[in-house]
């Protein structure tokens, strides 16, 4: 029986976010997740999106272009959802791509902080783009803290930690609810907005609190571009 992987969705892009933003990358979406942001503040932009999917074999995954455009320098991201809850599959198919195809993509994982990575996945990533979600996400406080998770992804040199900032208390709850288990080095504040007009509004202040507390920004390259759309 073919090893299989559950994907809402596939595409070839820039990364839109993060520490790494800019660089061309074949992003593959998993299905599923463990939280579901959605609250007055703002929504998770691809909700629409990981709440599907199909299996899809390891041999099917990628196209031959896809797999020239990796050894060219794109990223391979593993996006969600959650796509931690899939871990054990996503380091057998990095095992599996290295022995089919002679090289290793650099690897991106998209997580909510909420699972621990495991040995295998650690060992195959590259980049960790943790989003630990604040009380702006609706989510309780029990569902999306989880220290263990969230110190283990710290003890990693290229792991950052984005927090989706609506007002300027945001941060406070970011130093009170995670400070103590990541370094300031690698917090970056990224404005909520899951459309232009709404991003508009939100990017000004989040890049004045960046300013004064000498943090890391991120916008949002997506929705600036291409506003509500998926799959881009």
């Amino acid at each position: 029986m073919k090893d299989k992987l559950v994907v809402s969705e596939k595409f070839y892009s820039i990364q839109g976010e993060g520490q790494t933003m800019g660089i061309p990358s074949v992003f593959v979406r998993l299905a599923g997740c463990n939280l579901l942001c959605k609250s007055s503040s703002w929504v998770c932009d691809s909700i629409e999106v990981w709440q599907k999917g199909l299996p899809v074999s390891f041999e099917e995954l990628l196209t031959l272009e896809e797999v020239v455009k990796l050894q060219a320098g794109a990223h391979l991201i593993f996006t969600g959802g959650e796509p931690l809850l899939h871990q054990k599959k996503v380091a057998k198919y990095v095992a599996w791509f290295e022995d089919e195809y002679f090289f290793k993509p650099t690897i991106e994982v998209e997580t909510n902080g909420t699972i621990i990575p495991s040995l295998d996945m650690m060992k195959v990533v590259d980049y960790w783009n943790c989003s630990p979600k604040l009380a702006n996400s609706g989510e309780s406080y029990d569902r999306r803290v989880k220290p263990e998770a969230i110190r283990a992804l710290n003890c990693y040199d290229k792991t950052i930690f984005k927090f989706v900032i609506f007002d300027k208390d945001d941060l406070e709850t970011v130093l009170s609810d995670y400070g103590e288990f990541i370094d300031r080095s690698k917090i970056v504040l990224m404005p909520a907005g899951e459309d232009q007009e709404k991003l508009a509004k939100t990017r000004p202040l989040v890049a004045s609190i960046c300013i004064d507390q000498c943090l890391r920004y991120s916008d949002r390259l997506h929705i600036v571009i291409w506003n509500l759309k998926t799959g881009v």
